[in-house]
């Protein structure tokens, strides 16, 4: 006969064990509308990593098992809108090989810099770090989520203009949703607080506003 504090640890394990053995898939997903801002006057290219375009982020917990959070095609299709109602132009463009022969080409051979319908700059969006929280942890009635974007612009010789950190966060309520329904709202909400900061606040940076007065000077010469 096994001692009943021996049957109780082994239930114990068995519990812990097949509680990490449990997978909540999250797919980030709903309406994302990009806040409305005055368009910074110029024609920018954006590189989007293949990191970015499909981040997703796994972590696993001792209490609740294994989580998958899939940011990457929301958080792609939001930043495709809000970049596009950031600058006046804005175009896709493979990484930029700055600070080489190639300078200023795509992968393709295109040249994408000079005045002449060229494009004035490139910005790359990155995720830094991605981190959530569940009533179990926070002891609170609800989901949580932050993500730290981390966003390079460039100028048309490879020298950067800024390079800015922003931090996003969204919560929701336990009550209101299934785990990974709740999840996905608290991360969705926290996309589009990133994108919000980032409207208002890049516009506003001392950098950019040079950035684009030095534009202006040029095109009057």
């Amino acid at each position: 006969m096994i001692p009943v504090r021996y049957r109780v640890c082994l239930m114990l394990t068995i519990l812990a064990a097949s509680c990490v053995s449990c997978t909540t898939n999250v797919m980030v997903a709903g309406s994302l509308p990009t806040p409305l801002v005055s368009k910074i006057p110029a024609r920018v290219g954006v590189h989007f990593t293949d990191e970015f375009k499909t981040f997703t982020y796994k972590e696993v917990m001792r209490e609740s098992g294994t989580w998958k959070i899939d940011l990457g095609q929301q958080n792609l299709d939001f930043f495709r809108n809000l970049l596009d109602n950031m600058f006046s132009h804005l175009e896709e463009v493979d990484e930029p090989n700055f600070g080489s022969p190639e300078a200023g080409h795509d992968k393709a051979g295109q040249h994408y810099f000079g005045r002449n319908g060229g494009l004035d700059g490139v910005i790359i969006p990155k995720i830094v770090k991605y981190g959530f929280l569940t009533p179990s942890i926070s002891g609170l009635n609800f989901y949580s989520a932050s993500i730290q974007y981390q966003i390079l612009l460039y100028d048309q010789s490879g020298e950067v203009i800024g390079d800015w950190n922003i931090v996003g966060y969204g919560k929701s309520e336990g009550g209101s949703f299934g785990a990974d329904d709740a999840l996905g709202e608290a991360t969705m909400l926290a996309i589009r607080d990133g994108g919000a900061r980032i409207a208002i606040e890049m516009s506003q940076q001392p950098q950019v506003i040079a950035w684009v007065d030095k534009m202006k000077q040029a095109e009057g010469d």
